[in-house]
């Protein structure tokens, strides 16, 4: 299954319209932040700690083994690296829209692992868009709803997903060594060739690459 489907994010809504602040990349040295957290549904009830309850450890102490069996354990507030918002002030745990069934979208680097060459995984007769992001950074997910709804109108885009997890990861290393923050999405058009970056949470520009892209 693709990656994308399992991350559950947050569902733009009105609020959205002040555009978030780009999110830096964090070191994660106490834990991993898996998607055992998620909500499972768009309706989930979130608790009084601001998680879905029906994956909350310290409402359901029994599911705690389930996440120090992958590593999801912050032992400095003793509870799910993935449930903490005193580390990770920007998780979110909604889950995003439906992806289409026939929509190209494929995760080309999890855990930070490196890419040696965007230009290998271009897709030449499409708008190929390259997503920096991580599952803690609320932004991201945003990029990841308005594309998935790019995706659903269009046939023409190619979106590619790359997890930086951490600053201090070989693909962070890689890519964003002179990059402030997420998200940053890099635009190459139907041509094959570079057309631009976009660092931060800014649709109109990603947009406006995106078009730039199609027309040639």
């Amino acid at each position: 299954m693709n990656r994308l489907f399992l991350v559950a994010t947050l569902v733009v809504t009105s609020s959205c319209a002040a555009r978030p602040p780009a999110s830096k990349p964090v070191q994660q040295p106490m834990g991993v932040i898996s998607t055992l957290s998620r909500a499972k549904t768009a309706d989930a009830k979130f608790c009084e700690h601001k998680v879905p309850e029906e994956n909350c450890t310290r409402h359901h102490p029994e599911l705690s083994q389930r996440f120090k069996d992958v590593g999801d354990w912050c032992p400095e507030h003793d509870l799910p690296e993935s449930q903490c918002l005193l580390c990770h002030p920007e998780l979110t745990f909604e889950p995003l829209p439906p992806v289409p069934a026939d929509a190209d979208v494929k995760t080309i680097a999890e855990k930070g692992a490196d890419v040696p060459s965007l230009e290998a995984h271009v897709v030449l007769g499409k708008v190929t868009v390259f997503d920096f992001y991580a599952d803690w950074c609320a932004p991201c997910v945003e990029i990841d709803v308005h594309m998935i709804g790019l995706l659903a109108k269009r046939k023409d885009i190619a979106y590619r997903k790359l997890d930086v997890a951490a600053w201090d990861t070989p693909l962070a290393k890689r890519y964003m060594k002179k990059v402030k923050g997420l998200p940053y999405v890099v635009v190459y058009g139907k041509d094959g060739k570079l057309v631009k970056p976009v660092v931060g949470f800014d649709i109109k520009a990603l947009d406006a690459a995106i078009a730039e892209g199609a027309a040639r």
